[in-house]
């Protein structure tokens, strides 16, 4: 185990700049109504949504159709950006 010293005035300036960054954090939920959490969805998961293969979400994301990101060998997608790309596509019926 490792044990890491600071002054005290550090820790509490510290503290301070976290307590300024949490009340941002939840004036931002209080203007937008939302949490920021985020829903992230695998490959298999997009692919049964969007009813395509593999090959073809590889497609989408090497020609920037869908946005994604990569952590690792890992690529996971925001549910955001699956349902903005749903609902950008839809073609409504006459």
């Amino acid at each position: 185990m490792n044990c890491i010293l600071i002054e005290t005035s550090a820790y509490t300036d510290l503290q301070a700049h976290v307590q300024r960054l949490l009340e941002r954090v939840s004036a931002l939920q209080g203007l937008t109504g939302k949490s920021p959490t985020v829903r992230w969805l695998t490959a298999d998961d997009v692919c049964k949504a969007l009813s395509i293969t593999k090959r073809a979400l590889q497609y989408y994301r090497s020609c920037g159709i869908i946005p994604y990101t990569a952590i690792g060998n890992k690529v996971v997608f925001r549910e955001e950006d699956v349902r903005r790309l749903l609902e950008k596509n839809l073609i409504k019926a006459e």
